[in-house]
């Protein structure tokens, strides 16, 4: 078996604003990576771009990482990893470029388990056939108030989830704050207003875990301030309060912050940035993005290295069914995860593409999908309606 062809296809569908505490998004969108072989079987994966620009990538994947690929066996996934990232060393390393390796990755994996008819999560070496969840959202939006969030968190409960993430950190009024650099400044709160929504969080989730998200948007100082509401509300983690950067600043918080656990970084790549920020004391619960970090490859050795340190891990996943698919079978393989994301924001590229949905229990605890590689049927009619045409 031998691989004929790698094609990057990048989808969008529009979606109701919504915000972080920088980032405004009214347009979701995802680039899957098909490569196909002479032996007919074909594997999907999808390389998590952050919104950037999907032909930036496409062409990345399609004109620069894919033609090395051609004619090489699929199985051979570990060394067609290491010939992608190490080609590509001068340039690479991070990015884009490691994000379009990434799904390549993926896509090896799915087409391997399909080789060999097994879900990638038993060819890793399944731990479980369940994943626990909690929901990811808390968003700001247009007339979106503290009323509205509690109805958005009180159907999560209703749907089996007890454990939910709010977004943070929206602040322009203070000193320093990033919003004032970004595009859309719009549904700004201010500090005492996010200590209001933390608060209507707890008291709906009762018993169940509240996380909380600032994206990156503080400084360390913030967060110290921000310290004591933290505690006092019981909050379960802090996720990505600073830029991964900001190593120190890491270091300050989770020192004078013992009582809170830090969570990242989405953002970072590869086994050794994990692995610095780790011996750095940095980070308590790692969460790398499969479509970003590095593919199964790459981040199952990142889980690996967290479980020799004793941290937990908990998978980003924010992109489609795909992307959702591809992380439920890696966290079904690491003994250290303690929960997954599962995004709670309408997302049609999450739940159109296949022609079923995946499935949870009373709880919100996500069954691997069973059948071979991904495990997931696409439906390649809402594919291309939602294909952009370049």
């Amino acid at each position: 078996m031998i691989i004929t062809a790698v094609r990057a296809i990048p989808l969008r569908c529009a979606c109701s604003p919504i915000s972080d505490a920088l980032s405004t998004c009214s347009m979701r969108q995802a680039l899957l990576v098909k490569i196909e072989t002479n032996s007919g079987i074909y594997g999907i994966g999808e390389a998590f771009t952050y919104g950037a620009p999907l032909p930036v990538v496409q062409y990345i994947i399609e004109k620069q990482l894919g033609p090395m690929l051609l004619n090489e066996n699929p199985e051979n996934i570990e060394q067609l990893w290491n010939t992608l990232y190490w080609r590509t060393i001068a340039h690479g390393r991070r990015g884009l470029i490691l994000a379009g390796l990434s799904g390549i990755d993926i896509a090896l994996w799915d087409l391997l388990g399909k080789a060999v008819h097994l879900p990638i999560y038993k060819l890793l070496g399944a731990v479980s056939n369940q994943v626990p969840s909690y929901a990811s959202g808390g968003f700001y939006g247009p007339g979106k108030g503290t009323a509205e969030l509690a109805l958005e968190l009180e159907g999560y409960r209703k749907k089996g989830y007890r454990n939910a993430k709010i977004k943070i950190g929206r602040n322009l009024d203070r000193t320093g704050s990033p919003l004032r650099y970004m595009a859309n400044q719009e549904w700004s709160v201010t500090a005492e207003e996010d200590i209001i929504r933390m608060e209507t969080a707890r008291e709906i989730l009762e018993n169940g875990r509240l996380m909380v998200d600032t994206n990156a948007s503080w400084d360390s100082y913030t967060a110290l301030e921000f310290g004591p509401e933290l505690i006092r509300l019981k909050v379960s983690w802090l996720e990505e309060p600073i830029p991964f950067e900001d190593l120190e600043g890491l270091q300050r918080i989770s020192k004078e912050l013992p009582q809170i656990p830090i969570a990242g970084c989405e953002t970072q790549q590869g086994l050794k940035n994990f692995e610095t920020m780790v011996r750095m004391d940095a980070l308590d619960i790692l969460q790398p993005d499969i479509g970003w970090a590095g593919g199964f490859t790459e981040c199952r050795k990142i889980g690996a290295m967290g479980e020799a340190a004793g941290r937990r891990i908990s998978l980003h996943s924010f992109g489609s069914a795909v992307h959702f698919a591809a992380s439920l079978h890696l966290a079904a393989s690491m003994p250290n995860t303690e929960m997954i994301e599962s995004e709670e924001n309408p997302n049609s590229l999450k739940t159109d593409l296949t022609t079923k949905p995946f499935e949870a229990d009373q709880y919100m605890n996500f069954y691997v999908p069973q059948e071979d590689g991904l495990g997931i049927d696409l439906d390649w009619t809402k594919i291309e309606k939602y294909t952009i045409l370049n």
